[in-house]
């Protein structure tokens, strides 16, 4: 496999604050998807933010095929990392009176021409993102009229529509029930392996981590440390979440 993200020397939080971790090394391989986890305000979504370019790091660097993902003149415009990551989250307000398909079309933008015109190829892509995500059936029904849960595989059937190299989720089946979380693990799992992919997903469920990730990120007391699924436990990675 190949890296496709790479974080060297990263510290990342607010400028006005201290950082949420030391400075510490990390690469992202095509194909895998890594679970970070972490206590409530350790900085999970902070550190999805840094490496999606949205927020700069306190000290260190994001790049993302070898292009760093904060400078605007050596690095990507901001067209170009439109089209290499995506930050999915799910605090965002659904939009007023967009329906489904409109919402999903949304993540071809980046591929527009001078008048916004969509190809024969982004229609395909746009169709199989939908179906990808069983949202096609309801694709002209309003995103603000949606549970909970279908407006989560909507949001991501956006993201899928992308076409990133680099996918980023920040908790993305909070509002959604065992089965549907499981299929959705199920389908981020098939989406590193099929599209070649670097998927990082934040959640609160070990299970999840431990059955569907192929490796998990925890950020505990300053320190963010990386260990492959299958030997989390055993390296104590896992500590932090136990209730003793």
């Amino acid at each position: 496999m190949s890296v496709i993200l790479e974080a060297k020397a990263l510290q990342f939080g607010y400028a006005a604050g201290q950082p949420f971790s030391r400075a510490f090394d990390f690469a992202l391989e095509a194909g895998e998807v890594v679970a970070l986890m972490g206590e409530n305000g350790c900085g999970k979504s902070t550190l999805l933010k840094t490496f999606a370019g949205m927020l700069r790091p306190v000290a260190g660097s994001v790049a993302i095929q070898g292009r760093d993902v904060h400078d605007r003149e050596k690095g990507y415009t901001l067209q170009e990392l439109s089209k290499q990551v995506t930050l999915m989250r799910m605090n965002m307000t659904p939009p007023d009176r967009m329906t489904v398909r409109e919402f999903v079309s949304l993540g071809r933008t980046p591929y527009a021409g001078v008048f916004d015109g969509r190809s024969a190829e982004d229609e395909s892509i746009i169709e199989q993102s939908m179906e990808s995500l069983d949202v096609k059936r309801f694709a002209g029904r309003a995103v603000c009229e949606l549970s909970d849960g279908e407006r989560t595989r909507v949001y991501l059937a956006e993201a899928i529509a992308q076409s990133v190299n680099v996918l980023l989720l920040d908790e993305p089946n909070a509002f959604l029930d065992i089965p549907r979380s499981h299929a959705l693990f199920r389908t981020l799992r098939s989406l590193a392996a099929s599209r070649g992919m670097g998927i990082i997903v934040s959640t609160h469920s070990v299970e999840y981590a431990l059955r569907y990730a192929d490796r998990i990120m925890v950020i505990d007391g300053g320190e963010v440390k990386v260990a492959a699924a299958g030997s989390a436990e055993q390296s104590g990675l896992l500590d932090w979440a136990r209730a003793d």
